[in-house]
């Protein structure tokens, strides 16, 4: 295989380059500080980091679930506040019959992106090779 723009044959496949710069971390922490400071520490911890080349060549990510689902029933305690106050405007009237289907709308876009576009875009990014040389991304 050749970069189609500086002839290099120094390619790598992208998700190669995305598993090689990505490090976790994990262990615990124990002691006893003894003196004038406080008492024992006791503790896990987890990290990740990602090399800068490693970020550009992230692969397609996935429209989340979770959190969209948190937002709405944060936005739809909110709204039922102003609701139940009696006196509602034409604007917050219309909102709080068009709110229940906003959740469903987003949940089913998610999920369709998830399962076509996503699911393309992702068997179009495990074909790519960046060029070791000059960075140029090309299909193989």
């Amino acid at each position: 295989m050749v970069c189609p723009k500086c002839n290099s044959t120094d390619l790598k496949k992208l998700s190669l380059i995305h598993a090689a710069g990505v490090y976790e971390s994990r262990g615990s922490l124990v002691g006893a500080l003894i003196g004038s400071g406080d008492g024992l520490l006791f503790g896990r911890y987890s990290g990740k980091s990602q090399s800068r080349l490693s970020k550009i060549a992230v692969p397609p990510r996935k429209m989340p679930f979770a959190a969209p689902i948190v937002l709405w029933l944060l936005g739809f305690f909110i709204l039922m506040a102003f609701d139940a106050r009696g006196k509602l405007s034409w604007i917050t009237g219309e909102l709080s019959i068009a709110y229940p289907i906003l959740l469903p709308a987003y949940l089913l876009g998610a999920f369709l992106y998830n399962l076509l576009v996503r699911r393309k875009e992702y068997s179009s990014w495990e074909q790519k090779f960046m060029c070791q040389r000059c960075g140029a991304t090309t299909t193989i």
